[in-house]
């Protein structure tokens, strides 16, 4: 056998073996495709996390605000349950929807 075959068998089977610990890297369970992915779900759940941090906070404020501020209780009270003042006069919009003529000659 000659010599040179040897080192290209060696060569061959080197880089054969590189091949396959690249490919592994790559798209195995545990492999840099699966950390990215990873990576950008953990990005987008602290931005949610984040987002209802923030919400939690208001709610708590709005909490704090019904439990101690009369006007608060009023204000839900005209606003969202549609009651009044004895003596407030309530006045109601109604809105009806009118047919416009028609330009059609006849």
């Amino acid at each position: 056998m000659n010599i040179n075959s040897n080192y290209q068998k060696i060569i061959l089977l080197g880089l054969g073996f590189f091949m396959l610990l690249m490919l592994m890297a790559v798209f195995h369970e545990n492999g840099i495709l699966n950390a990215y992915r990873f990576e950008q779900e953990q990005v987008k759940m602290k931005e949610e996390n984040d987002a209802l941090r923030r919400q939690n906070i208001l709610l708590q404020k709005n909490i704090r605000a019904l439990k101690s501020d009369p006007y608060a209780i009023e204000k839900i009270a005209r606003e969202k349950l549609n009651l009044a003042k004895p003596g407030d006069q309530v006045y109601r919009i109604v809105t009806t929807q009118t047919k416009l003529p028609s330009n059609k000659k006849p």
